[in-house]
């Protein structure tokens, strides 16, 4: 019998601890829940459930074998004395909700812990020591604010990249029309430009796309990028709304900035999909 389990740190894929459900089949790469995440200061992280701010991960489905496997790695003894909590909770993913196993601490066991900044705990180890490369998809293709606002010389533009399993959609709703963000969508790929960024453009693309207001969460990806799959920067819509269509000028961003780089038959798709939406029409490409 198969069932669902929620994962949020060394589990993760590209993590320490993945070789352990590898063989696994991964049903959502961006899932969340409510709680708060916390740094154990021992190399891996504790979910707590005092609280309703997001906490990022993965869900996978497995069989009762392997979720015994994971209860050993965790800690966690039935009916015993436990390193790690077990329960079921509600997880949501970009196409539905899912009620999954997930490992956590009691309140008291966190206290004096830091907080993991996004509730995201591969996006915490991957920002140690290093800035890595960002993967835009949206109007960051497009140099000219980059520029306008001072910092192009912070940005080394390497080339075009690929991200598998999602698509663009336009689900942030402003009042002159809709801006992009990527959503998991089996089948699908985002083509965007890759760079390499400084300390100095990771703060102001957090400025820029609202990373401390809660309209875009920064994340880690996993991006196609000459013939390797690397992990990148990026930034995902946190509040996501039914598509509108874009505005002309936001378009015209993505379609100038994306074109150096970014395949012209990928580019077709994003312009049909923004026309489509201005007709009314909500629809996959």
């Amino acid at each position: 019998m198969e069932q669902y389990v929620f994962v949020y740190g060394t589990l993760l894929y590209n993590e320490r601890n993945h070789r352990l459900i590898e063989g696994a089949h991964r049903v959502a790469k961006e899932a969340w829940m409510t709680g708060r995440l916390v740094d154990t200061t021992n190399g891996y992280p504790a979910l707590v459930l005092d609280s309703d701010q997001a906490v990022y991960g993965e869900v996978y489905s497995v069989t009762s074998e392997l979720l015994g496997k994971i209860d050993e790695l965790e800690g966690y003894v039935p009916n015993g004395e436990s390193h790690y909590e077990r329960k079921v909770v509600e997880v949501k993913t970009d196409f539905g909700k899912f009620e999954a196993y997930t490992y956590y601490y009691e309140s008291w066991k966190a206290e004096g812990l830091r907080e993991v900044p996004f509730g995201d705990w591969r996006l915490d180890q991957q920002l140690k020591g290093n800035v890595p490369y960002y993967f835009a998809y949206g109007s960051c293709m497009d140099d000219e604010r980059i520029n306008l606002a001072g910092k192009l010389e912070e940005f080394d533009r390497l080339g075009v990249g690929r991200l598998d399993g999602y698509e663009l959609q336009f689900t942030v709703n402003r009042p002159d029309g809709g801006r992009a963000d990527i959503v998991e969508a089996e089948g699908e790929a985002v083509e965007g430009v890759v760079y390499e960024i400084t300390e100095a453009a990771r703060d102001y693309l957090y400025e820029r796309e609202g990373a401390h207001s809660g309209m875009y969460r920064p994340a880690i990806v996993d991006v196609n990028f000459r013939d390797d799959l690397v992990p990148m920067l990026t930034f995902i819509v946190i509040d996501k709304k039914d598509e509108i269509a874009p505005p002309d000028h936001y378009l015209t961003e993505i379609l100038r900035g994306g074109a150096p780089d970014v395949s012209e038959a990928y580019l077709e798709r994003v312009r049909l999909r923004a026309e489509r939406l201005n007709g009314g029409e909500i629809s996959g490409d």
